[in-house]
């Protein structure tokens, strides 16, 4: 099996599953947060995690409106 990065890169691996095409990522180690270092979309004030605490906070609890 073909894996396409995001940059254009290719990796051959083995797999089970029987691909009869390149299966392109759309995350990798050139663009994922955890490997560059960068703060993305992914983490933030917009992510499910603070979207659940202001839904839910009670009410004057500051901690919730911080994050």
């Amino acid at each position: 099996m073909t894996l396409v990065l995001r940059n254009g890169a290719t990796i051959q691996v083995q797999s089970i599953l029987k691909a009869s095409r390149p299966m392109r990522l759309q995350i990798d180690t050139t663009s994922h947060p955890t490997w560059t270092g960068e703060k993305s979309a992914l983490s933030g004030q917009d992510g499910r995690a603070a979207e659940f605490l202001r839904k839910f906070a009670k009410p004057g609890d500051t901690a919730a409106a911080k994050e």
